[in-house]
């Protein structure tokens, strides 16, 4: 047995489980706040008092406000794509697989927790403008590692830009149709993927 397996024998110490309950609280608080007061709206008071923790636990964890909402985008986004990959384990085909995840991407794209996330960053577009675009690129980023080799498996030879086709095709365009006050289009996964791997086998 190696050292490292002695590792993970080992109990996890107390603290370091007090450590990462106080994070998930603090995390759970904050998206609760930030949805329904927004991020002005929303004090570190009033995530530490809901988390029920003291300022100074909160502080130890996170330097400010903006930090708290990095990482509560950084969580969301993280849990988004892990029930991506759950729901697309089972699929027969490469084409399939690439289906089912699309599918996903856009009902997670397009609920309303998303939607309060999303609005939350444009509302701070002018004070935060970096967050909006980090957080895109950041989702981009997930969506081409996720997609890059099921595209490669049928034949697309620039698996990123095919990628970033189909999240703008499921995400960013209904998204924008929603957030505008514009009802979401039906969308025919099983086409769209069809179609952008029709379009871009060889290229």
């Amino acid at each position: 047995m190696t050292a490292d397996d002695h590792a993970m024998d080992r109990p996890v110490e107390p603290l370091q489980l007090e450590v990462r309950d106080a994070r998930s609280r603090i995390l759970d608080a904050a998206a609760h706040l930030f949805r329904r007061e927004g991020f002005s709206g929303t004090s570190m008071d009033a995530i530490a008092a809901l988390a029920r923790m003291s300022k100074r636990t909160l502080y130890a964890s996170f330097p400010d406000k903006r930090a708290v909402l990095e990482a509560v985008l950084q969580q969301f986004i993280a849990r988004r794509f892990f029930l991506i990959e759950r729901v697309s384990r089972d699929a027969v085909s490469d084409e399939a697989l690439l289906t089912r995840m699309v599918g996903a991407l856009h009902a997670m794209a397009t609920d309303e927790d998303a939607l309060a996330m999303y609005r939350l960053l444009v509302a701070q577009a002018t004070n935060l403008p970096a967050l909006a675009s980090d957080a895109n690129r950041n989702g981009l980023m997930q969506v081409q590692a996720m997609l890059r080799q099921p595209l490669r498996n049928c034949g697309v030879r620039d698996p990123d830009m095919a990628a970033r086709l189909l999240y703008d095709l499921a995400v960013l365009a209904p998204m924008h149709r929603l957030l505008v006050g514009m009802e979401d289009m039906p969308m025919d996964t099983v086409a769209i993927v069809h179609m952008v791997l029709q379009g871009m086998k060889g290229m």
